[in-house]
C-alpha cells in the first residue's frame, strides 16, 4: 500500500503545474503581459508595486541608454532606477518615471541612437528565449521566471515617450536620415558578404 506524504503530494502537484505551464507557455506569456500592463495602468495609485514589477525591465532599459550614450560619446554621468513622479510641462498630466539616464553631450548625430537604444532589448529577449535554460535548470519556478524575463524585456524594449520626443526635438531631418543610411550600409554589407561567400569576389 502506497502512502502519500505531504512532500510527495507537493512534488506531484508542482510537477503537474509545471507540465501545464510548459505545455501552455504562450498562454501564460499573454497572462503575465496582461498583468504587467494592468499594473502599469494603475501606476498612479501604487508606484511601489509598479517599481517592483518593472525593476528588471527598467534596469535593462536604462542600461541600454547608458551603454549607447557611452559608445556614441554622449558622456553619460547619471544612472537611476529609482521612480519619481512629475508633471509633464506640455500636457500638464502626472507622469511616473521609473528610471532615467543623464548625458552631458547629446547632439544631433547621437540623439537617435541614444534615445532608441532600448530596441536592443529585442535581440536580448530573443537570446534569453533561446538560451535561458542553457544556464539554469528547468523547474516550475525557473519556467515562470523565464516567461516573466522575456515579457519584461519586450515591454521595456519600447522607447518611452520622452525618448521619442528627444528624437523629434533634436535634428528631426537627420534623425530620419541616419537610420536609413545605417540600414542601407548594413544591407550593402550583407550583399557584399553573401557575394564573397559565394565566390564572386
Amino acid at each position: 500500500m502506497e502512502v502519500y506524504t505531504m512532500k510527495n503530494i507537493m512534488e506531484s502537484t508542482q510537477f503537474e503545474v509545471y507540465d501545464f505551464v510548459n505545455n501552455n507557455m504562450l498562454f501564460f506569456a499573454i497572462v503575465i503581459a496582461s498583468i504587467i500592463g494592468k499594473i502599469k495602468e494603475s501606476s498612479k495609485q501604487n508606484q511601489f508595486t509598479v517599481w517592483i514589477v518593472y525593476l528588471m525591465g527598467t534596469f535593462f532599459h536604462e542600461l541600454a541608454h547608458f551603454i549607447v550614450s557611452f559608445i556614441t560619446f554622449g558622456k553619460p554621468y547619471w544612472f537611476s532606477i529609482v521612480p519619481h513622479s512629475k508633471i509633464d510641462k506640455e500636457t500638464g498630466t502626472k507622469m511616473i518615471t521609473l528610471g532615467h539616464v543623464k548625458s552631458s553631450n547629446i547632439r544631433w548625430w547621437n540623439v537617435f541612437f541614444i534615445s532608441m537604444a532600448p530596441l536592443l532589448l529585442l535581440p536580448l529577449s530573443y537570446f534569453v528565449y533561446l538560451h535561458f535554460f542553457d544556464y539554469i535548470k528547468m523547474n516550475l519556478w525557473t519556467l515562470i521566471l523565464y516567461i516573466f524575463t522575456i515579457v519584461s524585456l519586450l515591454f521595456s524594449s519600447v522607447p518611452s515617450g520622452i525618448d521619442f520626443r528627444n528624437v523629434f526635438n533634436r535634428g528631426l531631418l537627420v534623425n530620419f536620415i541616419t537610420p536609413v543610411i545605417v540600414g542601407i550600409a548594413l544591407y550593402l554589407y550583407h550583399i557584399k558578404l553573401s557575394a564573397y561567400q559565394g565566390g564572386l569576389f
